[in-house]
């Protein structure tokens, strides 16, 4: 689910020289890990130990920078003060659901994204865009699914990996068995601890091949354990917050 437009060179270089790899995760609920049952449910420490588990011997840094409810705009402006304070290797930028909920205007979405992979590119760290979530209630399907084309062709243009969670939600909601509830929080709408282990899983595994030189290849090949078998998620109503 990881579409790589450009290889995440930074990243693959720390692995091989052993050196620290510092991970920023941003975005709005779902990096925040609104409902999971504790803060190190969510998906961003639930990745960094699998990273860890792959890559034994290097430390993983991860700084988790979550604000449930906020569109591009407002998350911009922390993601370019973070990118001086924590300079991050790997940046993780999960944008666009709030934004495709509301009246955002696709136009003014489009540049904030294109200037947020500006701003990531410029300081030499990796990005991967993290597109918006799929649920099969949304209100404005055609409106919602312009911004997750968005995401995808602006980290094409501009050659930065994109990992569609539309595109791996709408597959499990499509063709996993017994149903999507287990992967949704109470609210039924935000992800459960489940849901965010199977993010985390996924993700994790789409970096490690995306990062790979030969040595890298070798070194993790056997040790990036399954997430849990996804299972349909089904939401109910449109809500927002994501």
């Amino acid at each position: 689910m990881l579409k790589v437009n450009d290889t995440l060179e930074r990243t693959a270089e720390r692995i091989a020289t052993g050196a620290p790899l510092t991970i920023l995760a941003i975005g709005s609920s779902t990096t925040a890990g609104v409902g999971a049952s504790a803060p190190g449910a969510g998906y961003p420490l639930q990745l960094e130990r699998l990273v860890e588990a792959a890559l034994p011997g290097i430390e993983v840094r991860m700084h988790v920078s979550g604000v449930g409810g906020e569109t591009a705009a407002q998350t911009l402006v922390r993601l370019e003060q973070q990118l001086a304070i924590v300079q991050p290797d790997l940046v993780l930028w999960q944008v666009g659901t709030n934004d495709a909920l509301a009246d955002v205007h696709e136009d003014a979405f489009r540049e904030l994204i294109e200037r947020g992979v500006t701003s990531v590119l410029a300081t030499g760290a990796d990005l991967v865009l993290i597109d918006q979530q799929f649920y099969p209630t949304i209100s404005r399907p055609a409106r919602y699914e312009r911004f997750v084309s968005i995401v995808d062709d602006v980290g094409t243009r501009m050659k930065a990996c994109v990992f569609s969670r539309y595109g791996l939600m709408k597959t499990w909601a499509l063709h996993a068995p017994g149903g999507l509830r287990p992967m949704l929080a109470a609210d039924g709408f935000h992800m459960s601890d489940r849901g965010y282990a199977c993010l985390a899983g996924s993700l994790a595994r789409e970096i490690m091949d995306a990062a790979r030189t030969p040595d890298v290849a070798a070194a993790t090949h056997t040790r990036l354990v399954p997430s849990p078998a996804p299972q349909i998620v089904l939401t109910a109503g449109g809500a927002s917050g994501f």
